[in-house]
């Protein structure tokens, strides 16, 4: 066996692996947010209330995207740090989808190399 060849396959156990761990976080059953959570400063609207001159109220808010159009709903204390631990799942998620489909290609360019290693032996090579 060619040093290449070993070289290839050891690349391959090695992206399997990777594949290995990637999926775990891919297929996890833990519930995600795709939006993003973030506290911020609000007016209330009462007009004698002390944030009438600039705002004064901390809020949470979940803001995501619905057909196409972003959305902002408010967030309960009780449920923000769920929400922002979900929140953040999803950006890992996201990170190891585009890890996943980077690993995919490169997979497919070392398999492709593997075949290409491999002519008949009356065949000759360009």
């Amino acid at each position: 066996m060619k040093k290449s060849s070993r070289k290839r396959k050891r690349s391959l156990h090695d992206l399997e692996h990777r594949r290995e761990r990637i999926l775990a976080v891919l297929l996890s059953d833990e519930p995600i947010v795709v939006g993003t959570v973030y506290d911020t400063l609000r007016r209330c609207g009462n007009p004698s209330c002390h944030c009438a001159q600039r705002p004064a109220h901390r809020q949470t808010l979940l803001v995501f995207t619905q057909a196409g159009r972003r959305r902002c709903r408010f967030v309960r204390q009780a449920e923000a740090v769920s929400l922002r631990q979900a929140a953040e799942r999803y950006r890992t998620w996201r990170q190891a989808f585009r890890d996943f489909c980077t690993l995919q290609q490169q997979e497919r360019t070392l398999l492709r190399e593997q075949v290409h290693m491999r002519p008949l032996p009356w065949v000759q090579r360009k």
